[in-house]
């Protein structure tokens, strides 16, 4: 959420995500001070400019509550993620910066509610040491998101087939934080079976000293990503390949048939070159041509006319 610091933007942020018919939106708290040492002077500037006081996320909050969308976020160091816990929040994100963190994992696990875990920066190895950290609270409802820690992420790195790959490895929802400019890698993403996805919105860009607004949705296409992925998870369906309803509305003539390929005369004998397969599926399927072979032609039939056993014997 690239509000910059400013409450008024982050308030218009949330009505672009309830207008896009998004699920949630989530900011980031922090401290500057917490976060960042003050060796990194460079960092602690950058970062002081986009800091909003805690009070700002009760209020956003409360306006979320009187949208109609979910309010949640990251924090970034143990104050912050106290006064989340005040604010009674839903949920709780985790920054990919911290799955080497064990000891705040924990504690974000041990509030009891759900936690979505961002995963950039780490091999899959070290992301089981991170959710056994998380599990020894007892907490086992945790998501974890495939991430590229890049603004942007090139193509040939986001490796999308790694959110199946978290998903078998420890049986858990597993979903994807988009770092990449558009939108089409968040969609290939839920094509996949993706249950969670996270993507940064803006209203602003070509911001000086920042990044998220690269890889951001915005007020022009926000609404069609969200809209889009809706589309993606019903077409999943259930896996079993039956025909449609919609389908068997139409199957007759899509479906082929067996037809007398020439004029068949009464008392001839079927073979092949007698038989030819065309629309529409309402007599004998090609596949069963073998109970048509060898019968007699009870009757006349013309070319054309489609087989049926009543005219065989």
């Amino acid at each position: 959420m690239a509000h910059f610091g400013s409450l008024e933007k982050a308030k218009r942020l949330v009505d672009l995500a309830v207008d896009a018919k998004a699920d949630a939106v989530k900011f980031q708290i922090f401290k500057t001070e917490e976060l960042v040492s003050g060796a990194s002077e460079e960092w602690r500037n950058r970062l002081s400019k986009r800091e909003l006081p805690y009070e700002a996320f009760a209020e956003i909050k409360a306006y979320c509550d009187a949208r109609g969308i979910t309010f949640f976020a990251t924090a970034h160091d143990r104050p912050s993620l106290g006064y989340l816990a005040k604010l009674d929040v839903p949920a709780y994100k985790i920054g990919s910066g911290e799955v080497g963190n064990w000891g705040f994992l924990a504690e974000v696990a041990s509030k009891g509610k759900p936690v979505i875990l961002s995963t950039g920066m780490y091999s899959m190895d070290q992301v089981g040491e991170a959710l056994r950290a998380m599990a020894a609270t007892g907490n086992r409802e945790i998501a974890v998101l495939h991430c590229v820690t890049r603004y942007p992420v090139a193509p040939g790195e986001v490796n999308l087939r790694a959110i199946q790959s978290i998903r078998d490895n420890f049986d858990v929802v597993s979903g994807y934080s988009d770092h990449t400019r558009g939108f089409h890698f968040p969609l290939a993403a839920a094509a996949l079976g993706a249950r969670v996805i996270e993507k940064h919105i803006t209203l602003d860009y070509d911001v000086p000293d920042a990044q998220d607004w690269k890889v951001s949705c915005g007020v022009d296409d926000l609404h069609l990503m969200v809209a889009q992925i809706r589309e993606i998870e019903a077409g999943l369906g259930s896996g079993e390949k039956t025909m449609t309803a919609s389908e068997r509305e139409g199957a007759v003539w899509a479906r082929k048939s067996l037809v007398a390929a020439r004029d068949i005369c009464i008392g001839e004998v079927i073979d092949e070159t007698m038989l030819a397969a065309k629309r529409p599926g309402t007599g004998i399927e090609p596949c069963k041509i073998g109970e048509v072979l060898g019968r007699s032609a009870r009757e006349d039939i013309p070319k054309d006319s489609i087989i049926c056993m009543e005219k065989l014997s």
